[in-house]
């Protein structure tokens, strides 16, 4: 049987090897459409970095399980594993939300830009929290010039967590009920 820290650092590389594939496409791409060039690896840059995002977006829940699995101590009592839970699943939404916007995007240049650029973000999300898992196991990392990262957690009152939800719910409510045909 496979320890839960050996499962952990297997998919994590998993998770971070294909949000850093993703994450390389959507760059690329963007810098393609900008420089306007036709390019027979556009299409394959695109579809490459969606099908990498929905690999790493597959991965992640093992990742995050086995990483609560394996901390000693559980994920509530350090800054830092908080941090790591909180910048992995904001990642994960980013890449939901990336996946979900390519398969209803139109294909102009502004509105592409804008969707490598929250895949570029959602990348940034889960190589930003594999390095905290380096300043976790080894006390050092490329988060080192963010100190307040492992002293604080940046969680939002009550009150401003009720109003995000009662935001995203009308938002979803409003968007059912548009009076612009579609089709």
């Amino acid at each position: 049987m496979i320890e839960s820290a050996t499962f952990h650092v297997m998919t994590t590389e998993l998770v971070v090897g294909s949000f850093a594939l993703a994450g390389l496409c959507f760059v690329l791409h963007s810098f393609l459409i900008f420089q306007n060039k036709d390019s027979k690896f556009m299409p394959m840059m695109d579809t490459t970095a969606h099908i990498a995002l929905l690999f790493g977006l597959l991965a992640l829940p093992f990742a995050i399980l086995s990483g609560i699995n394996s901390s000693p101590s559980g994920a509530h009592t350090s800054p830092l594993l908080a941090n790591k839970m909180l910048l992995s699943t904001a990642g994960g939404g980013l890449a939901l939300g990336v996946l979900y916007a390519r398969w209803k995007m139109h294909s102009d240049g502004f509105s592409q830009h804008i969707h490598n650029a929250f895949g570029s973000i959602s990348t940034g999300c889960m190589l930003l929290t594999a390095s905290l898992g380096g300043t976790y196991t080894r006390a050092d990392s490329l988060t080192e010039f963010l100190p307040f990262v492992k002293e604080n957690t940046l969680l939002l009152p009550k009150w401003m967590s009720i109003a995000v939800i009662v935001l995203i719910i009308a938002a979803l409510v409003l968007r059912r009920s548009s009076t612009v045909k579609h089709g």
